[in-house]
């Protein structure tokens, strides 16, 4: 066990940073998180069933009885009182990718200064919401109003129980980055499930609909809205365990699909090819996109996934069948490349960049 005195100076050797270690908007990046994350941390236990990555999103342990018990947290913030809502999509997305089934939901709401009981109402609404459709208890309901924060940010912890006793388990390689039991995994395909920004079209909506209105008709707002039912629900993508035991399945969050695609890289240990055009986009999408000059495959899409799987045709059937729209975007590769073709172009993937829904937020 470290002692509190070599506790207290390695906390003090970060305490000053230089300028350019200013951190950009969004999330930590893998470079950050692998030079100033990894290092701190003291991990190792035999019992649990996962380990700290960049990306991992998911904790869990078992028990002495042998039972899987899994959590999952996630984060919403934003001025529209659905916030809540998005972050239980989020969560329970999260541990769906891992073939759990979330039951319960702990909630922690921080409001800025001089927010109004209404809005907490809204958020609690919202948060209901999402827990009934998607067959969830809350737990637990707590928030506070702070000067910390300039937005309404809805924290979100869901929690189930393992269905399988074979869990993807992603272990940190010694750089900070991931590797999963499948490790080269180069004759299997890449699908997608649901639509690149659809979240995030959506939050934009929920937040800024009185601007929205100065361009776009009522009509086409209100049949944005109801794209809200074409966010894939937890119990659709567990579907895919059900053709393939070994797919690997990540939620596509911040940073939006290019994001995802890395991440999905980076923890099978593979190179890709995936053709641009067939990633699903919806024309809501494209255009509340050009309004605002947004990229919308740089911004948050949870209840859409990423699917890693050497069983592509039956995956998508069943998808389908379930009532979620699903597409072969590629392959996985033996090289390390990151491939995108757009037509005659070719592109190689960049690192994850800051979520364009928040860079929005930022200058509004």
């Amino acid at each position: 066990m470290m002692k509190k005195q070599e506790c207290d100076e390695e906390t003090g050797e970060h305490q000053a940073m230089s300028e350019k270690d200013i951190m950009r908007i969004g999330k930590i990046t893998q470079t950050a998180w692998r030079r100033s994350v990894r290092k701190q941390l003291h991990t190792g236990g035999t019992d649990m069933l996962f380990t700290p990555s960049p990306w991992e999103r998911c904790s869990g342990f078992r028990t002495e009885a042998g039972d899987g018990y899994v959590w999952a947290d996630a984060l919403a913030a934003g001025d529209d009182v659905r916030t809540g809502y998005y972050a239980v999509y989020h969560a329970a997305g999260e541990l769906a990718a891992r073939n759990v089934r979330a039951r319960g939901a702990a909630v922690y709401v921080m409001l800025p200064q001089e927010s109004r009981e209404e809005q907490l109402a809204g958020i609690a609404a919202g948060v209901d919401c999402a827990c009934r459709e998607l067959e969830i208890e809350v737990t637990s309901f707590q928030g506070e109003v702070s000067a910390a924060v300039s937005h309404a940010v809805v924290f979100v912890s869901a929690a189930g129980v393992q269905q399988d006793q074979k869990i993807i388990r992603e272990k940190a390689r010694k750089d900070g980055g991931e590797t999963s039991p499948e490790k080269r995994l180069t004759h299997r395909e890449i699908i997608m499930c649901g639509y690149a920004g659809l979240e995030g079209t959506l939050r934009i909506l929920d937040e800024a609909q009185a601007e929205l209105e100065t361009r776009f008709v009522s009509a086409f707002l209100e049949q944005t809205k109801e794209l809200t039912g074409e966010l894939v629900r937890p119990d659709q993508i567990m579907n895919v365990y059900g053709c393939d035991r070994k797919a690997v399945v990540r939620q596509i969050g911040s940073g939006g699909i290019l994001a995802a695609l890395w991440e999905l890289s980076d923890t099978a240990g593979i190179g890709f090819e995936i053709d641009m055009p067939q990633i699903a986009l919806k024309q809501e999408t494209v255009e509340i996109c050009e309004f605002y000059r947004l990229n919308p495959y740089l911004m948050t899409s949870a209840g859409s996934y990423l699917i890693l799987t050497d069983e592509s045709e039956n995956v998508i059937r069943a998808l389908d069948e379930a009532g979620a729209q699903a597409v072969r975007l590629g392959a996985a590769r033996d090289q390390n490349a990151r491939v995108i073709r757009n037509g005659e172009e070719i592109r190689y993937l960049d690192r994850p960049a800051p979520d364009e829904l928040e860079i929005w937020r930022s200058k509004r």
